[in-house]
């Protein structure tokens, strides 16, 4: 089956990029890392992922909802998954604060939440109630690129964080990292554009999570995405438009969610999001 998802853009308060690194975000990030790698593909990995950061939270900080602008203050970037199968519609909080402005569904990907460094609650509650339905409390460092990922089926919600690493990621290719988040559903295998790129993958919550970046063999001549049941040619999901085109140089989380033995918000479904933006 093909499917097309698009990613909730207008579903936070923020704004757009400036698509600008100034010279004040420039000292602040020469100030604030010192590279030391033992390759030159590492360092130039690292200072593309801080230098993108920069850019973000120069153009973003100023209108995010909880965070005024302090442009002398380091700050984070957050990616947000949910794949908790449910269909209740659900509430986004920051440290007791509600971020969306529109319901988030099952499947709801986001990149670019901006936040300052520190202790952080973040959490998903049902539209409407006031109890956390899945929560994460983490200290989160400046200058960081980090992912939030909510999943399990309704009865038992699970949240987590992690600190995105981008050592596994190389320049001239496509980089990707697959989150198989459908709890009834065995391994399965990843297809990009017909090429196997990922095999035996199993259900996030069932082994300790893979989160490197790979990259495929061979060049990408279209968007597609695949997943099948692993090892054999039973295609479980495609989606043919993705919110996201495949390009050289950027980096990217593909997710699983759903069920497909649901046709309401519960569908199977599968996506991509940036990691690095």
């Amino acid at each position: 089956m093909s499917m097309n998802y698009n990613v909730h853009e207008n579903t936070f308060r923020t704004c757009p990029d400036s698509g600008r690194i100034t010279p004040e975000s420039n000292n602040l990030y020469k100030n604030s890392i010192a590279l030391k790698d033992s390759t030159m593909t590492t360092t130039k990995i690292r200072v593309w992922a801080l230098l993108a950061l920069v850019t973000l939270v120069t153009g973003l900080s100023s209108c995010l909802k909880t965070d005024p602008v302090t442009p002398s203050r380091p700050q984070a970037g957050v990616a947000i998954i949910n794949g908790i199968l449910t269909t209740s519609n659900m509430d986004f909080y920051d440290n007791s604060v509600r971020v969306n402005q529109n319901p988030l569904t099952t499947g709801f990907l986001f990149s670019g939440y901006v936040i300052y460094g520190g202790p952080r609650t973040f959490a998903f509650r049902k539209a409407g109630l006031t109890d956390d339905y899945a929560k994460v409390t983490s200290v989160f460092d400046s200058l960081t690129y980090n992912t939030v990922i909510a999943y399990g089926d309704s009865t038992n919600p699970i949240m987590r964080a992690i600190k995105d690493d981008f050592n596994t990621a190389k320049e001239n290719f496509v980089n990707f990292r697959f989150f198989h988040l459908s709890p009834n559903i065995g391994a399965v295998d990843l297809y990009l554009d017909n090429q196997k790129v990922d095999s035996n993958r199993v259900y996030f919550g069932a082994s300790s999570p893979d989160y490197t970046f790979k990259q495929p063999k061979n060049s990408l001549f279209s968007n597609n995405i695949k997943v099948k049941l692993a090892g054999t040619d039973s295609v479980l999901i495609e989606n043919t438009s993705p919110t996201l085109s495949f390009t050289p140089n950027k980096v990217y989380t593909i997710v699983l969610s759903g069920d497909k033995s649901f046709t309401d918000i519960k569908k199977l479904k599968v996506n991509n999001m940036y990691s690095l933006y």
